[in-house]
């Protein structure tokens, strides 16, 4: 969005008013705005430092939130227009004619009624007499009208000669006549929807259901007369369903103040009185899901990062598994100084422009000087600092959807539930589906979808063919409650959060977030740290916690489909004094780090329904965690470095690409390799084949042992060793987990590789590094699994498949380097980040076109995190990573008096979303890739000193 072409932009203050009085005045005037409508009681001040960065200094919250708008339309507005879209379920009204699939995409987004929530939570803003609401209404609206000024001044139909011009490339993927206008209630849309992304795990619950129910009754209740290949691995869901994770280390030991109560709670709370009554478990079986219910929600909950149009980023990008992060902070006995410090790192989705803006509020008449980012189209800051607390988020995994079996029958003119002996009539809504081409509207489709009212909407069927919500015949089907479902005020949190000036105070602030649960972790300048994963979390009636593998493997679950019948209700809400949450972990830890993982270490034995009884239910929170390598990789960087942690090492572990999965199975690799020596006590189908192996095929062993045995695990993109070593165990990884563990899941219908990589990988670790725990080959003395059940004859060993894989890699890795010693088959040729945009439009990737990617360092579940995927040999970066690194730092001066925090920041892209602007993609080339962090400016000072050009904006 390059400047403008008429003299409405004066470039001096010669009206006669005080616009060029103010903080920057030191900057070079690059903007003076006279907007007569905008409303602003006094001139609003804005410098542009060298990173790109707007600092918006403002008397008041309606000048400030007016402004932020503005400035934030001008860098971000094809941007924000799509984030909206996603929530609410609109993409396609630009993109549904161009791509039907796109209204598949949309039918799913609105089964969650994302903007008539928002329109309830505005309704309630407005009529709340609460000062605090008073100001957020006031933040909404004006940041709003500053949003419309905006995409008012670009639209050339109505300002032919306008103030603004947008880039030739963006104009091709938006229309700025067919903007329609921002809402207070599309901030609320969008923060929902990323709410939304960071808790929506009912179809793992589906997916999860559907595999235990299918392996147990293809497998463990086989019988003697069934197939000897399915009859050799009853007991097999077992080794299937692993919930105990790969690394384990919690971020505390335990859930808090169990026993004896430490006064402690989430959300910075006085003690209470707990609220859920106790009661006894009574014996309820397991529903039985018929088949075509999981099939018809498998259609419907789309998967995978490529749901938007023409195969670009779609709202499932930026929902679980693909959403992550990393944060920790360390304290003064770490820092052996009289500090903190903060790290953070979130892992979403990387499109240009980046998924996170960054921005300054400083606003006189509350005091608020909070400097952070957003995502584009919500005002204010969700993470940063204030220079007195700093905060930032990792997604904690908390449980709070359930999926419900629901019976169903006619009654009256509709149909009713089950539901505690009575029939209860479900209830419709009606949505209609607007499509078109970047917003001219050539169609409409309306979709009816069915809700039961105690529980939640029922899954839908939809027909992908006429990409039409089809109605249900079916005498069952499944409903979804889900704590997202009710109207919320998270921004009523953060608006609280960047006021606070204390941890307790940010643990206060907190107590509004209701959905959406994060581990927030803080430090403030009097150099205090701590970790809330503060939300409404449900406590469910008794007997859904009744499960155990091998006790009582027909009991209930919250992780699985559930009976809808009333057995196993939500009764409450878990109290905030077991939510997890730790203020000033003692030394000698004194340190807290989370990645995603079980905060307490409740699923370490694979059981996450053993933990202690609280009022007649064991205390749980989630099993949807991740593996837990990064979280271990992180707490074991933070042990090694000890005392004197600096921000150096703080940078540097985030900049960790060490390989954590080949660090845990290249010993069973390289075991198996060792029978290249001996085949003494070996499976006997290893010694065949090792014995019919050609000398090619054992010149490929020897070279990959030979690379993987000097492997130190580094992930080096180029040059060393540790580069091709990276490139075979990669390769390995997907030959291996396909020869081992695919036969089994196409024997009951499944793929594979449509289970997460967070839950196979459980199953590979625990079948390389403890395989007795496994169902045993008879022949084998191993895993049975590892046998190939298509073929006859004598079971496949683990080991025989472990050096088949390898072959396999070797060879497959010859064709993409021909000619080319194995010792240089660099990683960061097959292992490269292309930045796209969230709508097609190759011109605005970064490489821009059909330049390959950049060379990225790092695989899956590394520390920087750099996934890539098992499922193929394309090992492309999958388009996520760190949205932002992020650190602060809390110091006294020699006096002990507090300091304002400092910051250091890389972001991975620019942040003003024009080709033609010098901040498209600098942060990206020059610090991001660079593995560099700049100081962030926070005091006026400061903002002078890095400052690049200044803005004014005034009524005359």
């Amino acid at each position: 969005m390059r400047r403008a072409l008429i003299a409405i932009v004066l470039l001096t203050a010669a009206c006669g008013d005080d616009s060029a009085v103010g903080p920057f005045d030191k900057l070079p005037l690059d903007g003076d705005f006279i907007l007569p409508e905008a409303g602003l009681t006094r001139p609003v001040h804005v410098a542009r430092d060298q990173y790109g960065v707007a600092h918006i200094n403002a008397e008041t919250i309606a000048d400030a939130a007016f402004v932020q708008g503005y400035v934030m339309a001008h860098d971000r507005l094809p941007q924000m227009d799509i984030l909206r879209r996603f929530g609410a379920g609109t993409l396609a009204e630009l993109f549904g004619t161009l791509d039907p699939d796109v209204i598949d995409t949309d039918l799913e987004m609105r089964v969650h009624r994302m903007k008539p929530l928002a329109q309830e939570s505005w309704a309630a803003l407005q009529a709340s007499a609460d000062p605090t609401d008073q100001q957020i209404v006031v933040l909404l609206q004006r940041f709003s009208d500053g949003v419309n000024a905006y995409a008012q001044a670009i639209r050339t139909d109505d300002n032919p000669t306008g103030m603004w011009k947008l880039h030739d490339d963006i104009l091709t993927s938006f229309d700025p006549t067919r903007f329609a206008a921002w809402s207070p209630v599309d901030s609320l849309v969008l923060g929902r929807f990323q709410a939304f992304a960071l808790s929506w795990t009912a179809p793992f619950e589906i997916e999860l259901t559907e595999l235990y129910q299918k392996l147990r009754q293809r497998f463990d209740q086989s019988v003697a007369t069934d197939p000897s290949a399915v009859f050799a691995r009853k007991g097999i869901t077992r080794d299937f369903l692993r919930i105990a994770p790969v690394g384990k280390v919690p971020t505390i030991d335990g859930f808090p103040n169990v026993g004896a109560d430490s006064g402690s709670r989430s959300d910075g709370g006085a003690r209470a009185a707990r609220s859920v009554p106790a009661s006894a478990a009574p014996e309820v079986a397991l529903p039985a899901v018929p088949l075509e219910l999981f099939a018809q929600a498998r259609t419907f909950f789309q998967r995978g990062l490529r749901t938007g149009p023409n195969g670009s980023f779609g709202p499932h990008a930026f929902m679980h598994p693909f959403a992550g992060s990393n944060n920790w902070a360390v304290g003064p006995s770490r820092t052996g100084q009289d500090s903190a410090l903060l790290a953070s790192d979130q892992h979403l989705q990387l499109p240009n422009p980046s998924i996170f803006y960054p921005t300054h509020l400083s606003i006189a008449e509350t005091g608020t000087d909070v400097l952070g980012v957003t995502f584009p189209g919500i005002p204010g800051v969700i993470l940063g600092t204030n220079g007195a607390l700093a905060w930032s988020a990792t997604v904690s995994e908390h449980d709070v959807n359930d999926v419900y079996l629901e019976q169903l029958a006619p009654c009256g003119q509709g149909t009713c539930v089950t539901f505690n002996g009575s029939q209860v009539p479900i209830q419709t809504f009606t949505e209609t589906i607007n499509i078109g081409t970047l917003g001219t509207i050539s169609d409409t489709r309306t979709a009816t979808y069915e809700v039961v009212p105690h529980h939640g909407p029922i899954v839908p069927v939809i027909d992908k063919v006429t990409h039409k919500i089809v109605p249900r015949t079916s005498a069952t089907a499944m409903s979804i409650k889900y704590t997202g479902y009710k109207p919320s005020f998270e921004i009523r949190a953060l608006w609280n959060l960047g006021r606070a000036t204390s941890v307790e105070e940010g643990f206060r602030a907190l107590a509004d977030f209701s959905y959406g649960s994060q581990n927030w972790t803080m430090i403030d300048s009097a150099t205090n740290i701590g970790w809330t994963t503060q939300s409404t979390v449900p406590v469910r009636a008794p007997a859904a916690y009744t499960w155990n593998i091998d006790t009582n493997p027909n009991g209930l679950a919250p992780f699985f489909v559930l009976p809808g019948d009333g057995t196993a209700e939500w009764q409450g809400e878990l109290s905030s004094r077991y939510i997890p949450h730790v203020l000033n972990p003692q030394p000698p830890r004194d340190y807290i780090a989370t990645a995603n993982a079980d905060p307490v270490g409740a699923t370490f034995d694979g059981d996450p329904l053993n933990q202690p009884m609280v009022d007649g239910r064991p205390l749980y929170v989630g099993v949807t965690y991740a593996a837990g390598v990064r979280q271990e990789r992180i707490s074991q960087l933070i042990e090694q470095r000890g005392v004197g942690i600096t921000i150096d090492d703080m940078a540097r572990i985030q900049h960790d690409t060490t390989s954590n999965v080949g660090a845990k199975l290249t010993p069973a690799i390289l075991n198996a390799l060792a029978r290249l020596d001996s085949t003494t006590g070996a499976p006997a189908d290893v010694i065949a084949y090792l014995g019919a192996l050609s000398g090619t095929d054992r010149q490929r062993l020897t070279t990959a042992r030979a690379l993987l045995e000097s492997w130190s695990f580094a992930t080096s993109t180029a040059g060393r060793t540790g580069s091709a070593a990276t490139s075979i165990f990669n390769a390995w990884m997907h030959f291996f987990m396909s020869s081992a563990l695919a036969d089994e899941l196409t024997a009951v219908g499944l793929e594979l590789f449509d289970l997460q990589d967070n839950f196979t990988l459980r199953i590979v670790h625990a079948l390389l590094t403890d395989p007795d725990s496994f169902v045993q080959s008879t022949q084998s003395d191993q895993p049975i699994v590892c046998d190939d059940m298509a073929n006859a004859g004598t079971d496949d060993s683990c080991t025989k498949v472990i050096l088949k894989s390898l072959v396999a890699a070797m060879t497959h890795l010859e064709t993409v380097f021909p000619g080319v010693p194995a010792a240089r088959w660099d990683w960061g040729q097959l292992h490269r980040l292309k930045i796209e945009p969230l709508f097609p439009n190759t011109a605005l990737s970064l490489p821009a076109g059909n330049e390959p990617g950049f060379p990225k360092s790092g695989d899956m579940f590394a520390v920087n995190r750099s996934d890539t995927s098992w499922s193929g040999l394309d090992f492309s970066q999958s388009a996520d990573g760190p949205a932002q690194r992020f650190l602060a730092i809390a110091e006294k001066d020699p006096f002990g008096n507090t300091q304002p925090i400092r910051v250091k920041w890389a972001l991975p892209g620019g942040v003003i979303f024009d080709p033609s602007s010098r901040h498209y993609r600098d942060l990206l080339d020059d610090y991001y890739l660079k593995e560099r962090h700049f100081d962030a400016p926070f005091s006026v000072n400061q903002i002078n000193a890095a400052g690049e050009s200044r803005w004014v904006f005034r009524t005359r």
